[in-house]
């Protein structure tokens, strides 16, 4: 028999436990940003649920020459088994748990991608104020799917065969938005620089792994057409850009001004922002294309 739950579910608890379960960890600010709570509040509604053990958490310690980690949480089994019997009474299926692995919970991979996971939380935030489009999937590098009987992660691909290190390409993350009247799809792959990658590399045979050289990569991926086979399991996509979310306005303008060398066909395909702009407002309408010299601003979405 299973065992109740002595705790009150409400709307924003079930808002919380399934963005957790979506993206398998989150932090307190995270959280909050999605459910629409002060942090404060967030942390209180966590904490909760973490005394009733539907919750675990790794971070919140101190690493010397970093400072203090987040405070990161996770779905236990007894959360997973709390929000598949809410759901179920709503008539709704939710994933298998999936354990969050203990043995790796902290590395300075982390950092990078709890940036990218406050990128992800406030498009999630801003998705959800949306009139005319829906969000179909959202896609995270560290998530693992099975396409046909192979497993990968859900953005690895590569830009050409053999699959080798050198054609490989793996997005931080990514998402497709549909229109709802007309039904069209657009695919939006995400890079999240904390602004600690070389932006050039003046030496050709040179192991360096510069963001020009990780742009031109992505030149490959759109010139090969394989980034539509790769997500074909989505849907048919009427657009597609890459999103390059940066530490500073500064850094934008220098990425910009790296990627003159590459081919200008393939600068419309780009938009740039930073990271604190995205956080207030992931839709905004100041993103940048590639082209250094084009000075408009963009939207990724009409209508938004």
């Amino acid at each position: 028999m299973v065992k109740s739950f002595d705790l009150s579910v409400t709307a924003v608890t079930l808002a919380a436990l399934s963005a957790i379960l979506e993206f398998r960890y989150l932090s307190v600010l995270q959280v909050a940003t999605i459910v629409g709570l002060r942090p404060k509040t967030a942390s209180e509604l966590l904490l909760r649920l973490e005394r009733h053990k539907a919750l675990a958490h790794f971070g919140n310690t101190g690493i010397r020459g970093y400072g203090k980690t987040p405070k990161v949480y996770f779905l236990t089994k007894r959360g997973h088994r709390l929000l598949a019997q809410e759901y179920e009474a709503l008539g709704r299926v939710i994933t298998p748990f999936k354990p969050v692995n203990m043995t790796t919970r902290w590395s300075p991979l982390m950092y990078h991608r709890m940036e990218t996971l406050d990128v992800l939380a406030s498009l999630e935030r801003d998705c959800q104020a949306m009139q005319e489009y829906v969000r179909i999937a959202t896609l995270v590098e560290y998530r693992r799917e099975k396409i046909g009987r192979r497993w990968r992660t859900e953005t690895t691909d590569f830009v050409a065969d053999p699959a080798t290190a050198s054609n490989k390409i793996v997005p931080d993350a990514g998402f497709v938005i549909e229109h709802k009247d007309s039904g069209k799809r657009a695919l939006f792959l995400i890079e999240v620089d904390c602004g600690t990658t070389q932006l050039l590399s003046f030496q050709p045979d040179a192991d360096v792994n510069s963001f020009t050289n990780k742009l031109a990569q992505y030149d490959r991926y759109l010139a090969s057409g394989r980034v539509a086979q790769r997500y074909k399991h989505l849907g048919n996509f009427s657009g597609f850009h890459v999103l390059v979310v940066t530490s500073s306005e500064a850094r934008v303008a220098n990425m910009r001004k790296a990627a003159t060398a590459l081919p200008a066909d393939f600068h419309p395909y780009y938009r740039f922002s930073t990271i604190d702009t995205v956080r207030q407002k992931f839709l905004h309408d100041g993103w940048l294309s590639r082209d250094h010299a084009d000075h408009a601003t963009y939207k990724l979405i009409k209508g938004t």
